[in-house]
C-alpha cells in the first residue's frame, strides 16, 4: 500500500535514523540491491530460521520471510536506539501517535493513540479476538483454506470453526451466501485475512462491504489480518475493513505489522487498532493475567528496539523501499507463473498480493504432505503443505517467492526436474 504513512510525519531526532539518514536518501534509493545471491546466502548462512531449519543445499520457500535487508534507516534507527542506551522499559506513546495517524491517513479509519495496542505480531491479536468475543463452545467463522494459526487459535480458545470455502476454480472470490449459510445462533466472530493467505487474494470493496453488512446485521465481531497490505499487484489498492463506515468499525478488530514489507518479523511487533473505546478496554484487560487464573498470559507489547524501527517504518521516509519491493516481486511474480505453466499441469491463481502462490498439484497424484516431501527429498526445495491450510487445501502446495530473480529461477529448475519423473493424469 503505497503511499506509506503520513507526509507530514513528526518523529523524534535521534530514533528516526537521524538527518544524516535523510542526506543520504538519493545515495541509498539507488544502493538498493534485492537481487540476493544464492551463493552468498549458502556460504554466509543468513541467521533466520528460514535459512537453517533444513540442510545448506535446501532452498526454503516455506515460512513466509523474504530475504531482502530492511531499509537502511531502520537498521539505523535500532543502532541509534542503542547508542543512546534506550534498553529500558519502553515508552510507546510516540509510536502509538504514529500508528494511529498513519491508519487514519491511509487506511482511512479515523483512530486516536487510545485505539491502538501495541503487540507481538499479529498472531496474539487472534488470541485477543478469540477471548473477547466467544467462550469455548461458540462459534468462529473461517475461510477455507487460511492462515492455520486461525485454526490453531480457534482450538486452543476451545472455539468452533465454521468453514466458508474459497474455490480455486473460482479464483478465491468470497461468497456472502455461504457466509451467511455458516452463522449460527452460536457464532460470534468473523476471520477475515486480506490480503489472502495462502491463496494471495486481495478482497474488492464490495466483497469486504457484504462482509460488513452481514456482521453488522448478525451483531457480530471482525477480526481484520490486514500484514500483508502493502504487498498488492498491477496497481489494486488495499481498503481496511473497518474503513467501510462506523457501523463495521464498531464491531472490527484490525491487525497490522510490519514483518512482511520490511522482512523484520525477528522485532515481533504488530498493533491493533479498535476505535470502539469500550470494546477496547475489554480487549486491554483480556492481556494483564488473571490474579483468579494463573494459567492466563500476560501481554506486554513490543520492546524499545523494535518500536524505534516501528517509528521509521511508519513513516513516508522507506516509501521509496516499499515501491521498489513490490515492482521487484512483481517481476518474480510473473517469472515463476511461466516457468511454473511451462512445467506442467499446474493449476494457478493469480497473484494479486502477498508473496505467497498456492499452486494446485492435483495432476501429480500426490497428497499435499507427499508432495512437500517429495520436493525436499528430491528437488532439495522446501514448500509448505496445502493441507496445513484447511481441507481445500489438499492438493495443493504453499511457495513463497519472495526472494531473488536467481534463487527463485534455481528453485523453480529443481521443481522441473523432480516433477519431470512423475507421471501426471
Amino acid at each position: 500500500m503505497v503511499p506509506r504513512g503520513p507526509t507530514s510525519l513528526k518523529v523524534s531526532p535521534g530514533l528516526t535514523g537521524s538527518k544524516s539518514i535523510r542526506d543520504r536518501q538519493v545515495q541509498d534509493d539507488l544502493a538498493i540491491n534485492f537481487d540476493v545471491s544464492l551463493v552468498d546466502i549458502m556460504k554466509r548462512r543468513m541467521p533466520a530460521i528460514k535459512w537453517r531449519e533444513y540442510d545448506p543445499d535446501v532452498i526454503p520457500l516455506w515460512i513466509a520471510d523474504h530475504d531482502f535487508p530492511p531499509p537502511v534507516e531502520v537498521k539505523e534507527a535500532i543502532k541509534e536506539a542503542l547508542d543512546i542506551g534506550d534498553v529500558g522499559y519502553a515508552d510507546s506513546s510516540e509510536a502509538l501517535q504514529l500508528m494511529a495517524e498513519k491508519v487514519t491517513e491511509v487506511n482511512r479509519i479515523s483512530a486516536s493513540p487510545v485505539d491502538v495496542c501495541v503487540t507481538q505480531g499479529v498472531l496474539p491479536v487472534f488470541w485477543l479476538a478469540c477471548k473477547f468475543a466467544c467462550k469455548p463452545g461458540d462459534e468462529v467463522v473461517v475461510t477455507d483454506p487460511m492462515y492455520y494459526p486461525f485454526f490453531e487459535t480457534a482450538r486452543a480458545t476451545e472455539v468452533k470453526m465454521n468453514y466458508v470455502r474459497l474455490d480455486f476454480e473460482d479464483g478465491y472470490k468470497f461468497s456472502d451466501e455461504r457466509l451467511k449459510d455458516a452463522i449460527t445462533t452460536r457464532t460470534k466472530l468473523i476471520f477475515v485475512c486480506n490480503p489472502h493467505n495462502p491463496t494471495g487474494r486481495v478482497m474488492t470493496k464490495q466483497e469486504l462491504k457484504s462482509i460488513a453488512d452481514i456482521a453488522v446485521d448478525y451483531k457480530l465481531t471482525v477480526m481484520s489480518d490486514e500484514l500483508w497490505e502493502d504487498i498488492v499487484f498491477d496497481g489494486r489498492q488495499h481498503i481496511s475493513l473497518a474503513s467501510l463506515g462506523p457501523e463495521i468499525a464498531d464491531r472490527t478488530i484490525t491487525a497490522f505489522g510490519f514483518s512482511k514489507a520490511f522482512g523484520v518479523a525477528g522485532l515481533q511487533i504488530g498493533y491493533a487498532i479498535v476505535t470502539n473505546r469500550e470494546m477496547m478496554r475489554k480487549i486491554k484487560s483480556i492481556g494483564f493475567r488473571d490474579k483468579s487464573d494463573p494459567d492466563e498470559p500476560a501481554l506486554r507489547g513490543a520492546g524499545s528496539l523494535a518500536l524505534a524501527a516501528a517509528k521509521v517504518m511508519l513513516s513516508s521516509n522507506v516509501k521509496y523501499y516499499i515501491e521498489r519491493l513490490v515492482a521487484y516481486l512483481q517481476n518474480i511474480r510473473d517469472l515463476t507463473y511461466k516457468r511454473l505453466k511451462e512445467i506442467g499441469p499446474i493449476g494457478l491463481a493469480p497473484l494479486e498480493g502477498t508473496y505467497l502462490i498456492f499452486p494446485n498439484l492435483k495432476s501429480y497424484g500426490k497428497s499435499s504432505d507427499q508432495m512437500t516431501e517429495y520436493l525436499l527429498k528430491k528437488g532439495r526445495v522446501v514448500v509448505e503443505s496445502g493441507s496445513r491450510f484447511g481441507p481445500a487445501g489438499e492438493g495443493h502446495v504453499r511457495i513463497n517467492i519472495g526472494t531473488s530473480k536467481e534463487i527463485m529461477t534455481e528453485a523453480l529448475s529443481r521443481i522441473e526436474e523432480a516433477l519431470k519423473t512423475i507421471k501426471t493424469s
